[in-house]
């Protein structure tokens, strides 16, 4: 069984459970800690089975990590160490113990923002500590991509506790057009990650129609949560599929998506082919000359604009006409930035 991160967490969560002596843990109790441990790491509601448990609780118990988990069962029921004292995060690891883990925390590290996770990075970072000692390192082999000091971050764990609860809020925004931040009573439905941001994705109470807006977290002054105005559901909104044809988070909730054609040179079509711009991309036709043309099945916005335009005069696109014509125009501006023109910086006022 690969030691991956749901794995981490399950036995995390099962240690901190038996190291409790004032509790009888039955095979359920723990089970629903795991499963409740999951849906706070990774959004998960499903329960977890009982063959994830037994085997689970059979990688405790072997020396496959150096754990040899003294756990018994009493009264053929209540599940519990032997020894009070035990924990595995008291314990040396054997090497593939020590591989296994040091994987698994490099991904793990990059959660450590969220406060709800708090109980379980104390387990993960007693582990941390003896995969150091033991490594004699402390350099993680994985560098995933983040916004160091992220303005905004600090209010990830009170939306996403308001998102879970269907808690009202009330969050001080200050758009980029606003010369001051204004309070607004907000719905919140979704946390959505793009490109290193955070976006809360909920409806203003003000709101004369259903719609969805959009919150960049880095716009946020405060949030508090709201006792006052009713939380209130957006029908026409499905947290896990709503962006599904959408390529960043510019989507309101009558847009459809389109059939976007476009056509990649030679020289990217390898790279577009190997990341596809969106799960619907297809590749429709090859040319002699190593292009290609792809389509995709998306909401045309800002996003998909962006990314069409960073690829320079290695893209064109083919349909529809009107999402042509505006990357058209796009491009004409940005050309009449250097088509007849010096570039020359203006000199200093002495």
């Amino acid at each position: 069984m690969p030691l991956n991160r749901a794995t981490l967490i399950r036995i995390s969560t099962i240690d901190r459970c038996l190291q409790n002596r004032y509790r009888r843990w039955t095979i359920n109790d723990l089970i629903d800690a795991c499963t409740d441990a999951l849906a706070e790491f990774e959004g998960r509601s499903n329960p977890i089975s009982r063959r994830t448990f037994q085997n689970d609780l059979a990688l405790m118990r072997s020396d496959r990590l150096g754990y040899n988990a003294p756990i018994v069962v009493r009264d053929n029921k209540y599940y519990e160490y032997e020894d009070p004292d035990f924990s595995i995060t008291h314990l040396p690891l054997n090497d593939e113990g020590l591989y296994a883990l040091n994987s698994a925390l490099d991904i793990l590290r990059q959660l450590q923002g969220f406060p709800q996770l708090a109980s379980s990075i104390d387990t993960i970072s007693k582990l941390n500590e003896q995969i150091s000692r033991h490594t004699g390192t402390a350099t993680p082999a994985m560098d995933m991509e983040h916004v160091a000091d992220y303005r905004g971050a600090q209010f990830i764990g009170a939306i996403y506790d308001a998102v879970r609860k269907q808690q009202t809020i009330v969050i001080e925004y200050q758009s980029f057009k606003a010369r001051q931040p204004e309070a607004l009573v907000v719905y919140p439905y979704l946390l959505k990650e793009y490109r290193n941001r955070w976006f809360l994705i909920g409806e203003k109470a003000t709101n004369k129609a259903p719609q969805v807006n959009i919150f960049a977290l880095d716009r946020i002054h405060s949030v508090e949560i709201d006792n006052v105005h009713t939380f209130k559901k957006c029908v026409d909104f499905d947290p896990e599929h709503f962006f599904d044809d959408t390529i960043g988070v510019t989507k309101g909730i009558k847009d459809k998506a389109r059939r976007v054609v476009i056509r990649i040179d030679r020289q990217q079509a390898p790279y577009v082919e190997s990341k596809p711009f969106h799960k619907s991309q297809k590749v429709e036709q090859r040319f002699r000359d190593g292009s290609i043309q792809l389509s995709l099945k998306v909401v045309l916005n800002n996003e998909l604009e962006r990314l069409i335009l960073g690829y320079g005069g290695h893209i064109e696109v083919i349909a529809p006409p009107e999402f042509r014509a505006k990357v058209a125009e796009s491009v004409a501006k940005a050309a009449a930035r250097y088509i007849g023109h010096n570039h020359c910086p203006d000199s200093p006022e002495k």
